[in-house]
């Protein structure tokens, strides 16, 4: 497939902090940032019990064509999912959502802040009832909240994938 520009669609960026560093991770998407806001909380809430103290700093948003991201109000700035602690060492723990747009392109969302990786590094369908649930909520989306980078809807897998992330490795190290 030929590559598509990263501003080809519409984009939030949602900001937050957990472990005691900032992260952030993207949905394309053309509904409006309380939407958004509705959108994120429905798939946060679910893993609560599994990600420790995850707090939204703030959620911005690029229109088409621009890579200039502006703060938007989607409401749930401030929000907190889960609870306190997590150590150095749980810091690039990760859950990777997965998916395809209808038109063939991979999509992926991780958020980082997991107390658990799963025994095999991997959620298969009722294996985990809070992850089943957040799968389900990125499943049944309203239209136009989860776009792909070539700005079709995107179909979420089933599973989830639990991680180690490497650059958080590395930026961890003495």
């Amino acid at each position: 497939m030929a590559p598509i520009s990263p501003d080809n669609t519409p984009r939030f960026r949602i900001k937050y902090s957990v472990t005691g560093h900032d992260h952030d991770f993207q949905i394309r998407s053309t509904n409006s940032p309380s939407a958004i806001g509705a959108f994120v909380d429905s798939f946060l809430t679910p893993l609560i019990s599994l990600l420790y103290g995850v707090t939204i700093t703030s959620v911005e948003h690029a229109a088409t064509g621009s890579n200039v991201f502006l703060p938007v109000t989607s409401g749930i700035e401030g929000n907190v999912y889960g609870g306190p602690g997590g150590s150095i060492g749980e810091v690039p723990w990760n859950i990777d959502f997965a998916g395809r747009s209808a038109g063939g392109r991979k999509w992926r969302l991780a958020v980082f802040g997991m107390k658990s990786l799963a025994g095999d590094y991997k959620f298969l369908p009722g294996e985990n009832t809070p992850v089943d649930n957040a799968i389900a909520a990125l499943q049944t989306r309203s239209p136009g909240d989860l776009l792909g980078i070539d700005a079709t809807e995107v179909t979420v897998y089933s599973y989830a994938n639990a991680g180690v992330n490497a650059h958080w490795q590395r930026a961890l190290r003495p």
